[in-house]
């Protein structure tokens, strides 16, 4: 039982760093685009981590004598590994080599220590290492909006005044704030069931992440929020309605589901003005094209991973293209920028990966019949999502990269340890 325990902590341990670790980046502590070139650099700082957290894993899994079980899990779940040999592959014709080489490394380390969490854990264990992950993020944003605005805020046109906490940019806060919103109120519910008192710092918690939406005034993060709510909501009907539901019944959802996307799809205008925008996404259309045309010029294999947004060069002929008075920092689309790293060939491949484990963690959830085996469904629609109007994928962090991982390898069926105790 001690030696289960030690086990239990050690890996709540490892979940906990990892998860300050894949955010490390994108926060106002870190630069964004870290100077690769000096040896004891942040950047090469944070591989150092990652490398002892992987070493961390190496011991646990031989600890536990589940080595085996963890490599048998990766020869069955290789779509992954497919993208990360292609990132490195690409380091021969990067635009910036070293550079490729680092955000190559960041994502193999990171995948290695996902698919552990992802082998170990079940969801309710996960949701525990964003409960604390998120308590953190959330006090020390707050502390910082009030105690250094200047810090904790945006203080230039257009987002005067917007929270972005300890994140660089508001819709980074807005949206990871939303998927905390559901984990504390997937926990508030399951605390309610099991009459856990716990649930009251849950409840705070998510009273929280409402005041960060709200003042983050991030549309990125009010549509995250809603999707996961309709997400979740729909998850908890089908519970309760399950064992009654015939075929007709799922066929008249799908075709309500098909009218509903086409009624916003033809009201877009509409749709985007609930909002307070339009449907040039604040410019991000234009960015869109102009990107589109830049990445043709490498279309199957990309410019190099995580390279063309740290060129200066790059990133101000997007400016004067666009017309925009600032550099862009990322495209403001994940598989956009996906597109422009590793071309059409990381693209399907990563595209592949996500659907995979899509249709993986559908099925772990009804299989689960429980509202925290449909957690990792939520993640993948948060990463589906939040990916429209920002970039959430390896860009400027490796959060959504780490919880896609850790969410394939734990709805991975028959072959998973999961750590209950």
């Amino acid at each position: 039982m001690n030696r289960q325990l030690s086990q239990s902590r050690l890996d709540s341990i490892i979940l906990f760093i990892a998860l300050i670790l894949a955010n490390l980046r994108a926060t106002i502590f870190v630069f964004l685009h870290p100077d690769v070139s000096v040896l004891l650099g942040p950047a090469w700082i944070e591989i150092a981590i990652w490398l002892l957290l992987g070493l961390a894993v190496v011991y646990s899994l031989a600890r536990s004598g589940t080595m085996g079980e963890y490599l048998s899990m990766w020869r069955r779940n290789w779509l992954p590994a497919l993208f990360i040999l292609l990132a490195f592959l690409s380091t021969l014709w990067s635009m910036a080599p070293l550079t490729t080489l680092f955000s190559s490394l960041e994502l193999l380390l990171a995948a290695i220590v996902a698919s552990y969490c992802g082998m170990r854990l079940v969801p309710e264990k996960l949701m525990d290492g964003l409960f604390w992950f998120g308590a953190l993020m959330l006090i020390l944003s707050i502390a910082l909006v009030f105690g250094a605005p200047p810090t904790g805020t945006m203080y230039w046109p257009p987002f005067n005044g917007a929270w972005r906490g300890v994140y660089w940019h508001r819709n980074h806060l807005a949206s990871v704030a939303a998927l905390l919103s559901i984990v504390y109120l997937c926990r508030i519910y399951l605390a309610v069931r099991t009459r856990n008192p716990s649930g009251i710092l849950d409840a705070i918690l998510y009273l929280l992440t409402l005041v960060i939406l709200y003042f983050a005034r991030s549309a990125t993060g009010y549509v995250v929020f809603l999707v996961l709510h309709g997400t979740g909501m729909i998850a908890w009907v089908w519970l309760q309605l399950e064992p009654r539901l015939q075929r007709r019944h799922y066929i008249m959802v799908l075709a309500g589901a098909v009218l509903v996307a086409l009624l916003v799809l033809s009201n877009l205008d509409l749709v985007f003005g609930l909002f307070g925008r339009d449907t040039s996404m604040t410019g991000r259309t234009s960015l869109w094209v102009n990107l589109i045309e830049l990445a043709a010029r490498r279309p199957w294999l990309g410019h190099g991973f995580g390279a063309v947004w740290t060129l200066d060069s790059f990133r101000e002929e997007i400016r004067q293209l666009v017309g925009w008075t600032s550099q862009p920092l990322i495209a403001d689309n994940g598989l956009l920028d996906i597109y422009l790293h590793l071309g059409i060939t990381g693209l399907v491949i990563f595209s592949c990966m996500l659907i995979v484990t899509t249709i993986k963690s559908l099925l772990f959830g009804a299989r689960q019949k429980t509202l925290a085996g449909f957690f990792p469904l939520m993640v993948m629609v948060y990463a589906f999502f939040a990916n429209i109007t920002f970039s959430l994928i390896a860009e400027t962090e490796v959060f959504l990269w780490f919880l896609i991982i850790a969410g394939l390898f734990l709805v991975t069926p028959n072959a998973r340890k999961a750590i209950t105790s």
